[in-house]
């Protein structure tokens, strides 16, 4: 697959551009300041001009705090808004993966995510609302939404053999292998049952990187698409 990678330099983007080329799809690496980006011109000319099939976007960072400044909203807007024009030009959606937080995963059995009772990294909530009030015709989406996210290696090129998915246990909306422990304690079991098992979901860097690289090889027929994807290092 023809793949725009966006954010290239980063901890997750050096990581991805070696996944995908790992993966053997043909890549299109751009790096930029964010406020140029903002106005999503020149990645919709990127796209188009060079006839790619996806975008996955690492760049922009989200604050931690609710009062935290981060440009990711607009980075994220940016993106959607050069894909769907890119979209309607090919006549047909463009696959983008994006990068959000476990924060925006739903509590097993509660109407509700994890942000909801934690607030931390909220700008990741701008990009949820925003793809979820689009057309599922318009964008073939996905967010990548791991917790803390460890190196397996300094080095981000060649990717390391021994990184991979199948290292990772994933799934869809609500964080993989989640426990209901204390969730019917009343008025702080949700807040035990999060804070209690929250650590526990530490994964690689390189891992998560190979997932987007690897479920880009389905293209359309992705499982993923349209979902908040949920990681957990595999216990083996």
């Amino acid at each position: 697959m023809r793949v725009l990678l966006l954010g290239g330099t980063g901890n997750v983007g050096s990581r991805l551009l070696s996944a995908l080329i790992q993966r053997e799809h043909t890549v299109f690496a751009f790096v930029r300041d964010p406020s140029k980006l903002a106005p999503g011109v020149q990645d919709k000319l990127a796209v188009t001009q060079n006839r790619c099939d996806a975008i996955v976007n690492t760049a922009g960072l989200a604050a931690m705090a609710p009062w935290g400044k981060s440009d990711l909203p607009d980075i994220v807007e940016a993106v959607t808004t050069a894909a769907l024009e890119a979209g309607q030009e090919r006549g047909s959606p463009l696959r983008v993966w994006y990068l959000g937080g476990q924060s925006i995963l739903d509590i097993p059995t509660k109407k509700c995510m994890i942000m909801d009772y934690v607030w931390i990294f909220p700008t990741h909530r701008f990009t949820w609302n925003r793809l979820r009030s689009l057309p599922p015709s318009a964008i073939a989406w996905s967010i990548l939404c791991p917790n803390y996210m460890n190196p397996l290696s300094e080095t981000t090129y060649p990717f390391p053999a021994e990184a991979s998915a199948d290292n990772l246990v994933a799934s869809a909306s609500v964080p993989p292998d989640w426990s209901l422990k204390f969730l019917r304690i009343p008025l702080i079991g949700v807040y035990l049952n999060i804070l209690s098992q929250a650590s526990g979901y530490a994964t690689l860097l390189e891992d998560n990187a190979d997932l987007v690289a690897k479920d880009l090889l389905d293209g359309h027929d992705s499982k993923w698409i349209h979902q908040k994807v949920g990681t957990k290092q595999r216990q083996h």
